[in-house]
């Protein structure tokens, strides 16, 4: 080690660049892992569903929309409204005539839909 930081401290001295040299890793450096300990990790990581997973044995339901699920996408919808009004619009977006028209359709909309999913759906 002391070799490495002489070279690098006459490298700087002279203005020259100092290029550090690696060995490449051999067969007998790379640690092999039991083929047991790597079947119960992966089974450990596969257990349960994972979000955008495609799990064929599992069957799909549909279900009734709950009230705070619509509520939470209704504030979504209305807080991403503002945001691209906010952007196309200035200030006045949050005149209250427009304020109040974004959040009246906003609400008219997710009663309409809310309505339609529960009337359709199994449950």
């Amino acid at each position: 080690m002391d070799d490495d930081g002489a070279a690098r401290d006459d490298a700087a001295a002279t203005g020259d660049t100092f290029t550090e040299e690696y060995e490449l890793a051999t067969e007998a450096d790379v640690i092999q892992v039991d083929g047991d300990a790597a079947d119960t990790d992966a089974a450990d990581e596969e257990e349960g569903a994972v979000a955008g997973s495609f799990a064929p044995d599992l069957e799909v339901t549909p279900d009734a929309p709950k009230p705070e699920n619509v509520v939470f996408v209704a504030l979504g919808v209305c807080i991403a409204i503002l945001a691209l009004g906010r952007m196309f619009l200035g200030a006045e977006m949050y005149a209250p005539s427009i304020l109040g028209g974004v959040v009246l359709s906003v609400a008219l909309g997710t009663a309409v839909l809310y309505g339609f999913f529960v009337r359709t759906s199994d449950a």
